[in-house]
């Protein structure tokens, strides 16, 4: 694979790190923009049908594809060419055969069962997972070449031709069966492209004494891969939940659930730009620099992470009031309720274990999130509907967050109490808390939903500028509880 595997010569790291944000970038604000332009674009039954038929896509591929991409970009390189031929074409057919079994689960499920709107949609869903799931490697393999402006373009080709797809049958009044054949059509043609793209690695010939290669790959792959199907089955398990119990709530329940893109981006970005540095201090067994590293990105993050999650609280009833039909006025209360899991997003854990190499506890954590989450959501439904499934999934992130916390402070061989800097965290929610309960109350002042809102935005944009000076007050009850986390 002289002109497939092996890597071109190395573009400029800004140019590469840039292509592959804008890729990403698009990809991400698609999904989100696919499902904000469905709910407007759509009867509530139709979104219904689509929103869960978007679960189980996202679902079946992200699990079906075991992570494979990680492998293709990390232990590919440590192969000879020969090697590394073998085991791409050897990953792409496997892939094809899972996406080939997803696919024939799916249309057993929507013919056995009423949990789609009907036989058309699962195969039009199981389509879609079979066509695209041989295709998730094309991204870190065009990368491990050197083409890694081609990966970015990659993203976004397929991320606006998804989107395209998807949008426009709504747009002409297609329809649920419409969108669906969308979805399937822009699968279809990203499979063809990726055939022409790398026809020749994908027809290389297996050697069947190599399949010790193939096995190392499966368990190099292992511990993300399943930490990635259980994030992924935490993330959807309490939509079909909805589906099971109150079937024609799925798609005003899509719309509760739905995460806001820069909560879920802050804490993996400031893990991220900590992790090298982390890393060098385990190696050099400095537990306690690499302690102060991780303790201050914390601090550093506390503030825009809750006041952000604190703000779309408060915003919500009025943004729900202006983008979207009555019939969604509903799911503003889970929607806020979800929304509180963000307080605690102020890092990615994870990354402390990553860096000392504990990655079995991470996909330990994953496991225990998906466990309790389907177990107190699940009851939560049963109690009080939507809300409790909320509140239930709010019981189980908080868990799961203490449980990582003590792996985290394992690591630092510090208490609970210790490892985490609550004095700072708590003064940040006790006190965006209440200037949220100012805007509250100020919003009261005018009738206009567009009045309420720019009076919320502004009363916490004054509430964070001048947070930094009330919160390090002398006067500041928290103050002292403060001096005394620093000093340890």
């Amino acid at each position: 694979m002289t002109q497939t595997l092996a890597a071109r010569a190395p573009e400029k790291t800004a140019a590469r790190t840039g292509w592959l944000v804008v890729g990403q970038s698009v990809v991400r604000t698609g999904q989100i923009a696919i499902a904000v332009l469905l709910v407007k674009l759509l009867a509530p039954s139709e979104w219904n049908s689509i929103a869960l038929a978007l679960t189980i896509y996202l679902a079946a591929v992200t699990i079906g594809s075991f992570n494979l991409g990680h492998s293709i970009l990390y232990l590919l390189p440590t192969l000879t060419t020969d090697q590394a031929e073998r085991l791409f074409a050897k990953t792409v057919r496997s892939l094809a055969g899972v996406g080939l079994f997803a696919a024939g689960v799916i249309v057993l499920i929507a013919r056995q069962s009423t949990v789609l709107s009907s036989a058309n949609a699962g195969v039009l869903v199981a389509i879609t997972v079979a066509c695209e799931l041989p295709t998730v490697v094309a991204g870190p393999a065009l990368i491990s070449r050197g083409r890694v402006r081609d990966a970015g373009l990659w993203d976004c080709t397929f991320g606006i031709l998804q989107f395209s797809c998807v949008v426009l049958p709504a747009v002409f009044a297609r329809g649920a069966d419409g969108v669906l054949q969308g979805l399937a059509l822009a699968s279809v043609l990203r499979l063809v492209v990726f055939l022409v793209i790398f026809r020749r690695d994908v027809m290389t010939k297996w050697d069947s004494t190599e399949a010790h290669l193939f096995r190392r790959q499966i368990l190099y792959c292992a511990p993300l891969g399943i930490a990635l199907a259980t994030g992924v089955l935490t993330r959807t398990i309490d939509k079909w939940f909805v589906a099971w119990k109150i079937p024609s709530n799925v798609g005003i329940y899509a719309i509760a659930a739905q995460e806001v893109p820069v909560l879920a981006v802050l804490p993996y970005a400031s893990g991220a730009v900590i992790a090298v540095a982390m890393v060098k201090h385990f190696m050099d067994d400095d537990y306690r620099s690499s302690f102060q590293l991780w303790s201050q990105q914390v601090r550093t993050m506390c503030r825009p992470v809750i006041a952000l999650t604190f703000l779309v609280v408060c915003i919500a009833p009025e943004v729900f009031d202006i983008a979207l039909d009555p019939i969604y006025q509903q799911s503003v209360l889970s929607f806020q309720i979800f929304t509180v899991i963000g307080i605690h997003r102020v890092t990615e854990y994870g990354a402390v274990l990553r860096a000392v190499g504990r990655t079995k506890e991470i996909v330990m954590s994953s496991v225990i999130l998906l466990v309790l989450n389907a177990c107190f959501a699940g009851a939560g439904l049963f109690l009080y509907g939507i809300v409790g499934l909320t509140i239930g999934s709010v019981l189980a992130f908080a868990v799961a967050w203490i449980w990582m916390l003590a792996r985290v402070a394992d690591v630092f061989h510090l208490s609970v109490g210790k490892v985490f800097p609550w004095a700072t965290w708590s003064s940040y929610v006790v006190y965006f808390g209440a200037i949220g309960i100012a805007s509250e109350i100020l919003s009261g002042l005018v009738v206009s939903a567009y009045g309420q809102l720019l009076i919320k935005v502004l009363v916490m944009f004054v509430g964070y500028r001048i947070s930094n000076t009330v919160l390090s007050s002398p006067k500041n009850p928290l103050s002292v509880f403060k001096r005394v986390e620093y000093a340890q």
